[in-house]
């Protein structure tokens, strides 16, 4: 049940902030080029969790992974202790997935 009120709302939001591929950033003339520290730099963040896991997807599998070790009423007992509005968008974020 909290699963399906969760889906709705942090998906669309996060799968925007995924990085998918590492580009090269197009250098004009008076721009100098990117040093190997950049580089460096850029391919460890391609590797963060932060822009590798889908937020949605982690928050639904650490949901689905709290209702299973508390069981149905367990669970439902502690979504209700949530506030609505953070259920509500949460719902909105898991909403399709």
């Amino acid at each position: 049940m909290l699963i399906m009120c969760v889906k709705t709302v942090l998906i669309p939001i996060l799968s925007c902030m995924l990085m998918s591929h590492f580009e090269e950033p197009k250098v004009t003339e008076d721009e100098e080029p990117p040093t190997e520290q950049d580089k460096r730099k850029k391919m460890l963040a391609l590797k963060d969790p932060v822009h590798t896991v889908s937020l949605q997807q982690f928050i639904y599998e650490k949901l689905k992974a709290q209702q299973e070790l508390l069981g149905e009423q367990g669970f439902q007992a502690l979504m209700e202790t949530v506030d609505t509005e953070i259920v509500a968008q949460l719902q909105e974020f898991l909403q399709g997935f």
